[in-house]
Protein backbone atom coordinates (compact mmCIF):
# COMPACT_ATOMS: atom_id res chain seq x y z
CA UNK A 1 0.00 0.00 0.00
CA UNK A 2 0.79 3.35 -0.52
CA UNK A 3 2.74 5.83 2.73
CA UNK A 4 0.85 6.60 5.86
CA UNK A 5 0.25 9.97 4.85
CA UNK A 6 -0.54 9.28 1.35
CA UNK A 7 -2.82 7.12 2.11
CA UNK A 8 -4.84 9.35 4.67
CA UNK A 9 -4.93 11.91 1.93
CA UNK A 10 -6.70 9.88 -0.40
CA UNK A 11 -9.08 8.87 2.10
CA UNK A 12 -10.12 12.35 3.04
CA UNK A 13 -10.56 12.78 -0.54
CA UNK A 14 -12.76 9.87 -1.25
CA UNK A 15 -14.85 9.75 2.09
CA UNK A 16 -18.35 10.79 1.57
CA UNK A 17 -20.34 10.22 4.86
CA UNK A 18 -23.50 11.37 2.54
CA UNK A 19 -22.88 7.75 1.24
CA UNK A 20 -22.70 5.13 3.69
CA UNK A 21 -22.58 2.44 0.91
CA UNK A 22 -19.72 3.86 -0.67
CA UNK A 23 -18.00 4.14 2.82
CA UNK A 24 -18.49 -0.03 3.70
CA UNK A 25 -16.63 -0.48 0.09
CA UNK A 26 -14.06 1.47 0.66
CA UNK A 27 -13.15 -0.05 4.12
CA UNK A 28 -13.61 -3.36 2.07
CA UNK A 29 -11.34 -2.46 -0.77
CA UNK A 30 -8.46 -1.18 1.99
CA UNK A 31 -9.40 -4.52 4.20
CA UNK A 32 -8.53 -6.49 0.83
CA UNK A 33 -5.50 -4.73 0.24
CA UNK A 34 -3.80 -5.61 3.47
CA UNK A 35 -4.21 -9.42 2.68
CA UNK A 36 -1.11 -11.27 1.38
CA UNK A 37 -2.69 -11.32 -2.26
CA UNK A 38 -3.07 -8.93 -5.06
CA UNK A 39 -6.02 -6.13 -4.51
CA UNK A 40 -8.59 -5.66 -6.99
CA UNK A 41 -9.63 -3.70 -9.55
CA UNK A 42 -10.26 -0.41 -7.80
CA UNK A 43 -10.74 2.32 -10.95
CA UNK A 44 -12.66 2.16 -14.23
CA UNK A 45 -12.14 5.45 -16.65
CA UNK A 46 -14.56 5.56 -18.74
CA UNK A 47 -14.28 8.01 -22.40
CA UNK A 48 -17.80 8.60 -23.08
CA UNK A 49 -17.26 10.48 -25.96
CA UNK A 50 -14.42 12.20 -27.78
CA UNK A 51 -16.04 15.79 -28.70
CA UNK A 52 -14.30 18.74 -27.22
CA UNK A 53 -14.50 22.50 -26.84
CA UNK A 54 -10.52 23.21 -27.11
CA UNK A 55 -7.72 21.55 -29.13
CA UNK A 56 -5.03 20.73 -26.80
CA UNK A 57 -1.25 20.50 -28.19
CA UNK A 58 -1.36 16.84 -26.40
CA UNK A 59 -4.55 15.61 -27.48
CA UNK A 60 -4.99 11.82 -27.97
CA UNK A 61 -9.12 12.06 -28.14
CA UNK A 62 -9.03 12.80 -31.99
CA UNK A 63 -6.49 8.92 -32.21
CA UNK A 64 -9.27 7.24 -30.67
CA UNK A 65 -12.62 8.36 -32.61
CA UNK A 66 -14.49 5.96 -34.87
CA UNK A 67 -17.75 7.36 -35.96
CA UNK A 68 -20.39 4.53 -37.31
CA UNK A 69 -18.90 2.04 -34.59
CA UNK A 70 -21.47 0.56 -31.87
CA UNK A 71 -21.24 2.89 -28.85
CA UNK A 72 -21.83 1.73 -25.01
CA UNK A 73 -25.56 2.80 -24.37
CA UNK A 74 -26.68 2.95 -20.38
CA UNK A 75 -27.69 -0.03 -19.97
CA UNK A 76 -24.25 -1.12 -21.47
CA UNK A 77 -22.75 0.70 -18.69
CA UNK A 78 -24.70 -0.56 -15.64
CA UNK A 79 -23.93 -3.71 -17.11
CA UNK A 80 -19.76 -3.35 -17.68
CA UNK A 81 -20.21 -1.31 -14.03
CA UNK A 82 -21.63 -4.42 -12.02
CA UNK A 83 -18.92 -6.70 -13.61
CA UNK A 84 -15.92 -3.81 -12.69
CA UNK A 85 -17.51 -3.71 -8.54
CA UNK A 86 -17.40 -7.53 -8.73
CA UNK A 87 -13.89 -7.15 -9.19
CA UNK A 88 -13.93 -4.73 -6.41
CA UNK A 89 -13.69 -1.36 -8.11
CA UNK A 90 -14.63 1.39 -5.92
CA UNK A 91 -13.78 4.35 -8.16
CA UNK A 92 -15.35 5.18 -11.67
CA UNK A 93 -14.68 8.53 -13.63
CA UNK A 94 -15.73 9.94 -17.12
CA UNK A 95 -13.71 11.75 -19.24
CA UNK A 96 -13.58 12.41 -22.91
CA UNK A 97 -13.04 14.52 -25.16
CA UNK A 98 -15.16 17.08 -22.99
CA UNK A 99 -17.17 15.26 -20.97
CA UNK A 100 -19.83 17.97 -20.20
CA UNK A 101 -20.96 17.76 -23.48
CA UNK A 102 -21.98 14.69 -23.64
CA UNK A 103 -25.68 15.17 -23.47
CA UNK A 104 -26.08 11.30 -22.28
CA UNK A 105 -23.83 11.97 -19.38
CA UNK A 106 -26.34 12.14 -17.06
CA UNK A 107 -27.80 8.76 -17.38
CA UNK A 108 -24.34 7.18 -17.69
CA UNK A 109 -23.04 8.22 -14.60
CA UNK A 110 -26.37 6.70 -12.72
CA UNK A 111 -26.01 3.57 -14.61
CA UNK A 112 -22.79 3.25 -13.05
CA UNK A 113 -24.66 3.38 -9.10
CA UNK A 114 -23.15 6.69 -7.34
CA UNK A 115 -24.86 5.51 -4.66
CA UNK A 116 -22.35 3.04 -3.55
CA UNK A 117 -19.01 4.44 -6.32
CA UNK A 118 -17.18 7.07 -5.72
CA UNK A 119 -17.64 9.46 -8.99
CA UNK A 120 -14.99 11.55 -10.98
CA UNK A 121 -15.33 13.55 -14.16
CA UNK A 122 -12.42 14.89 -15.77
CA UNK A 123 -12.63 18.36 -17.21
CA UNK A 124 -10.95 21.64 -18.85
CA UNK A 125 -13.11 23.18 -16.39
CA UNK A 126 -14.50 25.64 -18.95
CA UNK A 127 -18.22 24.42 -18.91
CA UNK A 128 -18.15 24.91 -14.91
CA UNK A 129 -20.77 27.28 -14.21
CA UNK A 130 -23.35 27.45 -12.52
CA UNK A 131 -25.08 25.42 -14.37
CA UNK A 132 -22.64 22.44 -15.36
CA UNK A 133 -22.00 22.79 -11.02
CA UNK A 134 -25.30 22.27 -10.45
CA UNK A 135 -25.33 19.06 -13.11
CA UNK A 136 -22.02 17.34 -11.63
CA UNK A 137 -24.03 17.38 -8.37
CA UNK A 138 -27.52 16.47 -9.77
CA UNK A 139 -25.47 13.39 -10.83
CA UNK A 140 -23.54 12.12 -7.78
CA UNK A 141 -20.24 13.80 -9.19
CA UNK A 142 -18.18 13.57 -5.82
CA UNK A 143 -14.68 14.82 -7.46
CA UNK A 144 -13.58 17.14 -10.44
CA UNK A 145 -10.33 16.67 -12.05
CA UNK A 146 -9.61 19.78 -13.68
CA UNK A 147 -6.45 19.85 -16.35
CA UNK A 148 -4.48 22.87 -15.77
CA UNK A 149 -1.16 23.41 -17.46
CA UNK A 150 0.56 26.48 -16.13
CA UNK A 151 -0.19 28.97 -13.45
CA UNK A 152 1.00 31.45 -16.48
CA UNK A 153 -2.40 32.46 -18.06
CA UNK A 154 -0.86 32.56 -21.92
CA UNK A 155 0.81 29.67 -21.46
CA UNK A 156 -2.04 27.67 -20.64
CA UNK A 157 -4.20 28.97 -23.35
CA UNK A 158 -1.75 28.28 -25.82
CA UNK A 159 -1.12 24.54 -24.77
CA UNK A 160 -5.17 24.32 -24.47
CA UNK A 161 -5.42 26.59 -28.43
CA UNK A 162 -8.08 28.76 -27.07
CA UNK A 163 -7.33 32.06 -25.24
CA UNK A 164 -9.63 32.83 -21.98
CA UNK A 165 -9.35 29.18 -20.89
CA UNK A 166 -6.88 29.88 -17.83
CA UNK A 167 -9.58 32.53 -16.39
CA UNK A 168 -12.28 30.13 -17.32
CA UNK A 169 -10.73 27.78 -15.99
CA UNK A 170 -10.09 29.01 -12.54
CA UNK A 171 -13.33 30.17 -12.00
CA UNK A 172 -14.62 26.91 -12.80
CA UNK A 173 -12.55 25.63 -9.69
CA UNK A 174 -13.56 27.91 -7.62
CA UNK A 175 -17.73 27.51 -8.38
CA UNK A 176 -16.83 23.48 -8.06
CA UNK A 177 -15.15 23.79 -4.55
CA UNK A 178 -17.38 26.24 -3.42
CA UNK A 179 -20.33 23.54 -4.09
CA UNK A 180 -18.91 21.28 -2.15
CA UNK A 181 -16.94 18.98 -4.76
CA UNK A 182 -13.75 17.73 -4.15
CA UNK A 183 -10.87 19.10 -6.86
CA UNK A 184 -7.81 17.58 -7.72
CA UNK A 185 -6.24 19.09 -10.74
CA UNK A 186 -4.15 17.20 -13.47
CA UNK A 187 -0.91 18.71 -15.01
CA UNK A 188 1.13 17.32 -18.02
CA UNK A 189 4.68 17.97 -17.72
CA UNK A 190 7.21 17.32 -20.25
CA UNK A 191 11.25 17.62 -20.19
CA UNK A 192 10.86 21.63 -21.56
CA UNK A 193 8.22 22.40 -18.86
CA UNK A 194 8.72 20.66 -15.72
CA UNK A 195 11.13 22.79 -13.84
CA UNK A 196 9.13 26.09 -15.55
CA UNK A 197 7.51 29.14 -14.05
CA UNK A 198 4.15 27.96 -14.38
CA UNK A 199 4.72 24.38 -13.08
CA UNK A 200 6.35 25.86 -10.47
CA UNK A 201 3.29 28.15 -10.05
CA UNK A 202 1.13 25.22 -9.80
CA UNK A 203 3.31 23.32 -7.33
CA UNK A 204 2.70 26.28 -5.07
CA UNK A 205 -0.71 26.20 -5.60
CA UNK A 206 -2.10 22.59 -4.70
CA UNK A 207 0.28 23.40 -1.44
CA UNK A 208 -1.12 26.91 -0.26
CA UNK A 209 -4.77 25.63 -1.08
CA UNK A 210 -4.02 21.76 -0.42
CA UNK A 211 -5.61 20.59 -3.42
CA UNK A 212 -4.16 17.24 -5.15
CA UNK A 213 -2.12 17.98 -7.95
CA UNK A 214 -1.78 14.98 -10.08
CA UNK A 215 1.49 15.38 -12.15
CA UNK A 216 0.54 13.34 -15.80
CA UNK A 217 4.10 12.25 -17.41
CA UNK A 218 4.13 12.67 -21.23
CA UNK A 219 3.61 9.84 -23.58
CA UNK A 220 3.84 9.60 -27.39
CA UNK A 221 0.45 8.64 -28.39
CA UNK A 222 -2.47 11.18 -29.77
CA UNK A 223 -0.46 14.51 -31.59
CA UNK A 224 2.48 13.68 -29.98
CA UNK A 225 2.34 10.07 -31.46
CA UNK A 226 6.93 9.18 -31.48
CA UNK A 227 7.54 11.91 -29.89
CA UNK A 228 10.69 11.79 -28.08
CA UNK A 229 11.69 15.21 -27.35
CA UNK A 230 9.10 16.00 -24.36
CA UNK A 231 9.83 12.62 -23.16
CA UNK A 232 11.67 13.11 -19.65
CA UNK A 233 15.07 11.96 -18.68
CA UNK A 234 16.84 10.22 -15.44
CA UNK A 235 16.96 13.23 -13.79
CA UNK A 236 13.77 15.17 -14.30
CA UNK A 237 12.21 11.35 -12.93
CA UNK A 238 14.30 12.09 -9.61
CA UNK A 239 13.29 15.75 -9.57
CA UNK A 240 9.47 14.29 -9.84
CA UNK A 241 9.92 11.83 -7.03
CA UNK A 242 11.15 14.61 -4.53
CA UNK A 243 8.63 16.65 -5.24
CA UNK A 244 5.81 13.75 -4.59
CA UNK A 245 7.82 13.72 -1.00
CA UNK A 246 7.87 16.72 -0.42
CA UNK A 247 3.96 17.30 -0.40
CA UNK A 248 1.42 14.99 -0.10
CA UNK A 249 -0.62 17.64 -2.08
CA UNK A 250 2.09 16.76 -5.33
CA UNK A 251 1.75 13.04 -6.92
CA UNK A 252 1.60 10.78 -9.69
CA UNK A 253 -1.22 8.11 -10.16
CA UNK A 254 1.42 5.98 -8.84
CA UNK A 255 0.63 7.17 -5.37
CA UNK A 256 -3.34 6.51 -5.98
CA UNK A 257 -3.02 2.77 -5.35
CA UNK A 258 -4.35 0.48 -2.52
CA UNK A 259 -1.99 -1.96 -3.65
CA UNK A 260 2.08 -0.85 -3.77
CA UNK A 261 3.38 2.19 -5.31
CA UNK A 262 3.99 1.66 -9.14
CA UNK A 263 2.17 1.14 -12.20
CA UNK A 264 -1.53 0.16 -11.47
CA UNK A 265 -2.57 -0.57 -14.93
CA UNK A 266 -4.60 -3.26 -15.48
CA UNK A 267 -4.02 -4.74 -11.68
CA UNK A 268 -6.60 -1.39 -10.38
CA UNK A 269 -7.02 0.45 -13.51
CA UNK A 270 -8.78 0.08 -17.22
CA UNK A 271 -10.24 2.51 -19.47
CA UNK A 272 -12.92 2.14 -21.70
CA UNK A 273 -13.69 3.55 -24.89
CA UNK A 274 -17.20 4.28 -25.53
CA UNK A 275 -17.25 1.66 -28.41
CA UNK A 276 -16.74 -1.05 -25.64
CA UNK A 277 -12.53 -1.43 -26.04
CA UNK A 278 -10.73 -1.73 -22.93
CA UNK A 279 -7.06 -0.45 -22.45
CA UNK A 280 -4.89 -0.73 -19.67
CA UNK A 281 -4.90 2.90 -19.35
CA UNK A 282 -5.71 6.09 -21.54
CA UNK A 283 -1.99 6.11 -22.84
CA UNK A 284 -1.78 2.68 -24.13
CA UNK A 285 -3.55 2.56 -27.43
CA UNK A 286 -3.53 -1.44 -27.23
CA UNK A 287 -7.14 -3.09 -26.87
CA UNK A 288 -7.05 -5.92 -24.43
CA UNK A 289 -10.36 -6.47 -25.41
CA UNK A 290 -13.86 -5.10 -26.10
CA UNK A 291 -16.87 -5.58 -23.47
CA UNK A 292 -19.44 -6.85 -26.62
CA UNK A 293 -17.73 -10.12 -27.06
CA UNK A 294 -16.61 -10.97 -23.52
CA UNK A 295 -17.03 -10.69 -20.03
CA UNK A 296 -14.95 -7.92 -18.08
CA UNK A 297 -13.33 -10.31 -15.90
CA UNK A 298 -11.82 -12.36 -18.71
CA UNK A 299 -10.31 -9.27 -20.65
CA UNK A 300 -8.42 -8.14 -17.17
CA UNK A 301 -7.87 -11.96 -16.35
CA UNK A 302 -5.95 -11.50 -20.16
CA UNK A 303 -3.58 -8.82 -19.25
CA UNK A 304 -2.79 -10.36 -15.87
CA UNK A 305 -1.10 -13.05 -17.63
CA UNK A 306 0.58 -10.76 -19.48
CA UNK A 307 4.29 -9.94 -17.34
CA UNK A 308 4.14 -6.04 -18.12
CA UNK A 309 0.83 -6.13 -16.57
CA UNK A 310 1.29 -8.73 -13.94
CA UNK A 311 3.45 -6.63 -11.75
CA UNK A 312 3.76 -3.32 -10.27
CA UNK A 313 6.06 -2.08 -12.60
CA UNK A 314 8.27 0.89 -10.95
CA UNK A 315 8.13 2.93 -14.35
CA UNK A 316 5.06 4.10 -16.58
CA UNK A 317 4.95 1.84 -19.61
CA UNK A 318 3.76 4.71 -21.55
CA UNK A 319 5.70 7.15 -20.87
CA UNK A 320 9.70 5.65 -19.17
CA UNK A 321 9.99 2.32 -19.94
CA UNK A 322 12.42 2.71 -22.96
CA UNK A 323 11.72 -1.50 -24.10
CA UNK A 324 7.63 -1.23 -23.81
CA UNK A 325 7.86 1.67 -26.08
CA UNK A 326 10.48 0.39 -28.35
CA UNK A 327 8.95 -3.41 -28.12
CA UNK A 328 4.92 -2.85 -28.10
CA UNK A 329 3.67 0.90 -27.85
CA UNK A 330 5.69 2.07 -30.90
CA UNK A 331 3.48 -0.37 -33.00
CA UNK A 332 0.45 1.72 -32.26
CA UNK A 333 2.61 4.56 -34.27
CA UNK A 334 0.81 5.71 -37.42
CA UNK A 335 -1.49 2.68 -37.07
CA UNK A 336 -4.30 3.11 -39.44
CA UNK A 337 -6.87 2.59 -36.43
CA UNK A 338 -6.25 2.82 -32.49
CA UNK A 339 -6.34 1.19 -30.66
CA UNK A 340 -4.82 -2.13 -31.99
CA UNK A 341 -5.67 -5.05 -31.14
CA UNK A 342 -3.76 -7.38 -28.40
CA UNK A 343 -2.41 -9.89 -30.79
CA UNK A 344 -0.96 -6.92 -32.94
CA UNK A 345 0.99 -5.54 -29.81
CA UNK A 346 1.73 -8.90 -27.94
CA UNK A 347 0.84 -11.29 -30.72
CA UNK A 348 -1.57 -14.28 -30.00
CA UNK A 349 -2.01 -15.34 -26.65
CA UNK A 350 -0.06 -19.03 -25.54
Amino acid sequence: MTGLREFVLNFRVAFRPRKPRLVLRLAAAVLRSVAPRRPGLRYVDFAVDFACNLRCAHCFATALAQPGRRRMTPADYARVAGEAMNLGAVNFSFQGGEPLLFAQLEDVVRACRPERNLISVTTNGTLLDDAGVARLKRMGADIVTVSLDSSIAAEHDRFRGAPGTFAKTMDGIGRARRAGLAVTLGTVVTHQNLRSAGVSGLLRLARETRVLLYVILPVPAGRWADDRDMLLTEDDLRYIDRLTRQSPYVRTDFQANLGPRGCGAAKEILYLTPYGDVLACPFLHIALGNVFEEPLAAIRARALRNPYFARYHERCLASTDEEFIARHLSRTFGAPQLPIPWSAAFGEEK
